[in-house]
C-alpha cells in the first residue's frame, strides 16, 4: 500500500512537472488537455504495471506448511511483534484515509447538488444546444455540463457580451464540466497527494485557452476581446466545480492569445513525452523478480533411522509424556524447555520407532540439513524487494520494513533464500513472496554453527498434527 501511494504521488510529479516545464506555454491546447487527463489516469495505473525480469539462480522453494522447526521462537515472536505494529498503523492510515474521503465526498455531493437545483429550478432560455439559466445572483457567467449561469438582469438588460457566451458556450461544446468531474473524483480519492493542486491549476487554465481560441476562431476583434477580459475580471463567487469565466490569471490568457503556433516545434514537444512514459514505466512499475525456469525447487526430503519393529506402548507413552510437559497453550511443544537428558531421551525414543510410529507422530526428527550455499543477490533483486506488497523481508532471521533495503547493498549480503507462499499461509495477501537474507557475518557464523551441529538432530512438529 505504501508503494503503492509513493509510486503514484512520484509519478504524478514527474508528469506535472514536464508539462510545467515543456507544454504548458506551446500554443497547442487540445493536446495537452488530453495530456493532463491521460498523465493522471496513468500515474494511479502505472504502479499495477507488472513487469516479469528472470534471472538465473533464484532459489525460490514452495512455502512449507506441513513442517514448521521451532528452534526460532524468538524470531518468531519478534516478527509477530512487527507484523502487529505494521497492522496497527495500517488501521490507522485506513481509518484517516476513509475519514477524509468520507467528508470530501459529502462535499462534492453537496456542491454538485446546489448546482444542479440551481440549474432547474430557475428560468433556462435555449441557446445553441445548451440552455441560459438564469439567476438572480451577482455572479460571474460561468457553465457546467450543458448549463451557461448568467446573473438575469444583466441578461436582460443586454450587458452580457456576446463574446462572453460564445466563451462560456465553447465550454459547453468540448464538454470541460467532464474533465472537471473526473479531477474532482481523483481529488477525493488521492487527497494525500500534493500534486493534484498543480494538475487542478493547469487543467482549468488550459480550459480557458481552449475557450478564448474558439470565441477568437469566429472572427473577433482581438484588441476588443482582450480589453474586454481586462474590463471583466473580478471576484465574484461560483461553485467550484464550474468552469468560471474569470477563473485563470487574465495576463497568461492574454499572452498565450498572441502566441503563434509552431508545427515542428509542437511536435518536438510531443514526442518528448515518449522517452519520459518510459522513465515512468522504469520506476514506477512493479517488477517481479522470477527464475529462468518455471519449476519450482522441491525441498529434500531428510531422512532419519527407524526400527522395524518400534518402540513399545510403554515407551511411546513415555515419550508423549515429554512432548505433554513442553507444550504451550496453543498445543505446539517448546522444545526449549527440556533439559539436556530429557532432550536425549526424546531423541533415542523418536530413533527407536518404526517408520509408521514417526509417521503418525506430531514430533519429527531431523538430520541437521547441508548448509545453504553461498548465494550473493543483484541489485536489481535488492531494489525489486521493496515492493512490500509483493515481498515480505528478513535479514539475519529478523523481519523489516521493505524500504530498510535502502540502507544495504547487494555486496552486504552472503545468503538469500526466497520461498513463495502458498494460498493458505498466515501472510499470503499481505505480501507473496518471502525473502530471507543473511549478512556476511551473521552467514559466516551460520555456517560454524552448521560445522559444530552436522552431527546433532534438528527437533520440530508437523502443522498438521496439533
Amino acid at each position: 500500500m505504501t508503494t503503492y501511494l509513493i509510486k503514484t504521488v512520484l509519478c504524478s510529479a514527474l508528469f506535472a512537472l514536464f508539462y510545467k516545464a515543456v507544454l504548458e506555454k506551446e500554443n497547442m491546447h487540445r493536446f495537452n488537455r488530453f495530456y493532463l487527463v491521460g498523465s493522471l489516469a496513468f500515474s494511479i495505473l502505472v504502479p499495477f504495471i507488472i513487469f516479469h525480469q528472470v534471472v538465473q539462480h533464484l532459489p525460490i522453494m514452495e512455502n512449507v506448511q506441513i513442517e514448521t522447526l521451532s528452534f526460532s521462537e524468538n524470531g518468531a515472536v519478534e516478527a509477530a511483534m512487527v507484523a502487529d505494529e505494521i497492522n496497527y498503523m495500517l488501521l490507522i492510515f485506513l481509518t484517516v484515509y476513509v475519514t477524509i474521503v468520507t467528508m470530501l465526498f459529502f462535499r462534492f455531493i453537496t456542491n454538485l447538488k446546489a448546482i444542479l437545483h440551481r440549474a432547474w429550478t430557475n428560468t433556462t432560455i435555449p441557446f445553441k444546444n445548451s440552455k441560459i439559466v438564469l439567476i438572480d445572483q451577482d455572479v460571474t457567467p460561468h457553465s457546467f455540463l450543458d448549463y451557461i449561469f448568467v446573473n438575469t438582469d444583466a441578461y436582460n438588460n443586454g450587458n452580457i457580451h456576446q463574446e462572453i457566451l460564445i466563451h462560456e458556450l465553447a465550454h459547453v461544446k468540448q464538454k470541460h464540466s467532464w474533465d472537471i468531474l473526473f479531477f474532482e473524483i481523483m481529488q477525493i480519492l488521492y487527497w494525500f497527494n500534493p500534486v493534484l493542486f498543480l494538475y487542478r491549476r493547469a487543467i482549468f487554465l488550459n480550459h480557458e485557452f481552449l475557450a478564448d481560441q474558439e470565441v477568437i476562431n469566429k472572427n473577433t476583434d482581438l484588441r476588443a476581446y482582450q480589453l474586454l477580459l481586462i474590463e471583466k475580471v473580478s471576484q465574484q463567487a461560483s461553485s467550484c466545480i464550474s468552469s468560471q469565466f474569470n477563473y485563470s490569471i487574465t495576463k497568461q490568457r492574454l499572452i498565450m492569445m498572441t502566441t503563434p503556433k509552431s508545427f515542428r516545434k509542437s511536435l518536438c514537444k510531443q514526442l518528448a513525452i515518449i522517452p519520459v512514459l518510459g522513465i515512468s514505466l522504469c520506476l514506477f512499475s512493479t517488477t517481479i523478480v522470477a527464475q529462468e525456469t518455471s519449476e519450482t525447487t522441491k525441498p529434500k526430503q531428510m531422512e532419519v533411522q527407524s526400527t522395524k519393529d518400534g518402540i513399545t506402548d510403554k515407551q511411546l507413552s513415555e515419550f508423549n509424556d515429554l512432548v505433554d510437559k513442553v507444550k504451550n497453550e496453543k498445543g505446539r511443544p517448546e522444545f526449549n524447555k527440556l533439559s539436556q537428558q530429557e532432550r536425549k531421551k526424546l531423541e533415542t525414543l523418536y530413533l527407536g520407532m518404526s517408520e509408521e510410529q514417526q509417521k503418525n507422530h506430531q514430533v519429527k526428527l531431523m538430520p541437521m540439513p547441508e548448509p545453504l550455499p553461498k548465494s550473493i543477490p543483484t541489485q536489481n533483486q535488492i531494489e525489486s524487494w521493496k515492493d512490500a506488497d509483493m515481498y515480505g523481508v528478513w535479514i539475519d532471521g529478523k523481519r523489516i520494513a521493505n524500504m530498510d533495503l535502502n540502507n544495504y547493498s547487494h555486496t552486504d549480503f552472503a545468503q538469500l533464500f526466497v520461498s513463495k507462499l502458498e494460498k493458505n499461509a498466515v501472510n499470503y495477501g499481505k505480501h507473496y513472496f518471502q525473502v530471507n537474507l543473511m549478512t556476511i557475518d551473521h552467514y559466516d557464523a551460520y555456517l560454524k554453527r552448521a560445522q559444530e551441529n552436522k552431527e546433532k538432530y534438528l527437533i520440530g512438529y508437523r502443522m498438521d498434527k496439533n
